[in-house]
């Protein structure tokens, strides 16, 4: 069989394209019905011939699509492909692609258009697709329709030049628009016989057109030694620890934090809150009134915040409060990422091969072992009685947030997957910090633009990535937003298990100062009145139901138990929940 489709000019493209895509290892296809895409299918399907690995996963719902390929990258650090149709179709993705941008995350939007004499005369199905994403995308391409005057080569290397903009400096979406005139179908035309070669060639050498060395990104020396000398000659300082990739190694941040010793803060969404307690000298919130207090009362003179933003608006506002505070960052991100604006450092580069370099400074410059920490840089504060305090309320309290998302930690198996979904939910988990117990568990979570649509689909596509069972945890507001992706679950052979809690609505709202105004609340909350039962029952899922605290933890082993998916829904009322954060406000330190 020949390695290239060749019945017209359109085939041939395709066929170059995806040859490009998994030369470049990228075999993850995501791929939405539609006819003016046929070429593009063709292509893949003929290509999978050839290679077992890549994967063409069929997503009607576009939207979802983009999430489900989301989630991949997020586990495995590499860019998957979303191929749809022309007209709106790619429109549905630009949700993922904005989430894409502000997670740095490597998204590939391969969009097939109709040609430019139909696109600006408007006909049917058509809209301006170039330049669609704007400043969303690291790299944007459209070489128009199919032609021989460009050469199979000035196609496949601009192909690999925009790949390697997917990944590097830092990862993000990038967009490939192909405009095909007809035929769409395997109808012969003719092909030069020269040009058919040269794409034939190309197809046929080993590896990408163009082959890109990306570099772990490091400080100079000079500035290690300066990061090295401030840390230092802190007297006091606090390690914050943000939003870290779960698909990267956590060894060089753990190692870091070891040898630092300073007491630490630890986010929700770095994967490392759950291996600490409060016996490794880490601050369990930062969005108690008392903690603030305390914290801008006696505060840290160097704070060394390490990956993303924060999930607390709250350890912003400490920072602004404290403007005397020396704030280092470290994170590869070319935008400011600075919501406090004190920043005074930015390091912008690779988090681990940095704070290996970092470490080899500080052992460098000391004479002591490289085995001893540096001087611990101890806050006079003491965190014991208020945690033990949160924790019974919690433990002796009714069904609410808090209490589902302590229940989970604790009980949860070590090395599980757990994917957050925004809103209480995500606050929930980031408030909750163990006193004395420690869990491996790899959380992920869309923090990018704090949406709350797109979760099911994006656990999928974690599974997609990593092949291991997940539980995703999600309020019913967002569960109802990606009601479609429930269909991914009937190819998806890992379970995927999901925790739905419902409050009949926008619950976080009754927590916010809004809720005094009943009028505007109801709209708010959007409360809606439905169970979700049925929902399990129309995909053939297990399902399980949960109305009060003495049945939590049983049913939530029984989920673990199960090998399929599963549907387990928590009922919990808005009111009570309130009275129970109310409650927490109130213990002292």
């Amino acid at each position: 069989m020949n390695k290239i489709l060749s019945e017209n000019i359109n085939r041939v493209w395709s066929s170059l394209i995806i040859d490009e895509f998994q030369k470049n290892k990228i075999t993850q296809f995501y791929l939405s019905p539609g006819m003016r895409n046929a070429p593009l299918i063709a292509a893949m399907i003929h290509a999978k011939t050839f290679n077992i690995k890549i994967k063409i996963i069929m997503c009607m719902d576009e939207r979802a699509a983009g999430y489900r390929a989301l989630g991949y990258a997020k586990a495995t650090g590499l860019p998957a492909v979303v191929v749809c149709t022309s007209g709106t179709a790619m429109a549905n993705y630009m949700p993922s692609v904005v989430e894409a941008k502000k997670s740095n995350l490597p998204l590939i939007v391969l969009s097939a258009d109709r040609p430019p004499e139909l696109t600006f005369c408007d006909d049917n199905q058509t809209m301006d697709q170039t330049k669609f994403y704007g400043d969303y995308v690291q790299g944007e391409m459209s070489l128009g329709a199919p032609t021989f005057s460009i050469s199979p080569l000035a196609l496949t290397s601009s192909l690999s030049n925009l790949i390697h903009k997917s990944l590097f400096p830092q990862k993000g979406p990038v967009h490939f628009n192909c405009a095909f005139r007809e035929p769409l179908e395997a109808t012969i035309m003719p092909i030069p016989e020269e040009y058919l070669k040269l794409a034939q060639d190309l197809v046929l050498r080993d590896g990408p057109s163009t082959r890109y060395m990306n570099l772990n990104t490091t400080p100079l020396q000079a500035d290690l030694k300066e990061i090295a000398e401030t840390l230092k000659n802190s007297k006091t300082g606090l390690l914050v620890i943000g939003s870290l990739n779960p698909y990267d190694e956590s060894e060089s941040v753990e190692n870091f934090i070891k040898l630092l010793n300073w007491p630490a803060y630890f986010d929700v969404s770095s994967s490392l809150k759950y291996k600490f307690n409060l016996s490794d000298n880490a601050l369990p919130t930062f969005d108690h009134p008392e903690v603030q207090e305390a914290l801008i009362k006696t505060p840290p003179q160097t704070v060394f915040h390490i990956g993303g933003r924060l999930t607390s608006k709250h350890y912003y506002t400490f920072l602004k409060q404290v403007p005397s505070i020396n704030l280092i960052t470290l994170s590869l991100n070319k935008e400011k990422e600075d919501p406090s604006h004190h920043t005074k450092m930015r390091i912008n580069a690779d988090i681990n091969s940095t704070l290996r370099a970092l470490t080899q400074t500080f052992i460098s410059s000391s004479s002591s072992s490289a085995s001893l920490p540096l001087p611990e840089k101890k806050l006079d504060l003491n965190f014991e009685a208020f945690t033990l305090k949160k924790i019974k309320l919690i433990d002796d309290g009714p069904l609410a947030y808090p209490m589902i998302s302590k229940v989970i930690v604790d009980h949860i198996k070590d090395k599980s997957i757990l994917y957050i979904g925004n809103s209480t939910v995500v606050r929930s988990f980031d408030a909750y910090f163990s006193y004395n117990n420690r869990k491996n568990i790899t959380v992920a979570t869309n923090r990018g633009v704090s949406g709350i649509e797109g979760f099911i689909a994006s656990s999928c596509g974690f599974i997609d990535g990593v092949e291991k069972e997940l539980y995703l945890v999600i309020g019913d507001v967002a569960f109802i937003h990606d009601l479609n992706s429930l269909y991914f679950l009937k190819e998806l052979k890992t379970a995927l298990k999901i925790i739905l809690i419902n409050n009949d609505g926008g619950g976080i709202f009754t927590l916010l100062p809004i809720n005094k105004e009943q009028n505007v609340l109801d709209y708010i909350t959007s409360p809606h009145g439905q169970t979700f039962r049925k929902a399990s029952e129309l995909i053939g899922i297990d399902y399980l139901e949960v109305h009060d605290s003495d049945s939590l933890i049983p049913s939530f082993n029984k989920l673990q138990e199960k090998n399929h998916h599963c549907l387990m829904e928590i009922f919990i009322d808005n009111k009570i929940n309130k009275d129970v954060y109310d409650q927490l406000r109130t213990i002292k330190l």
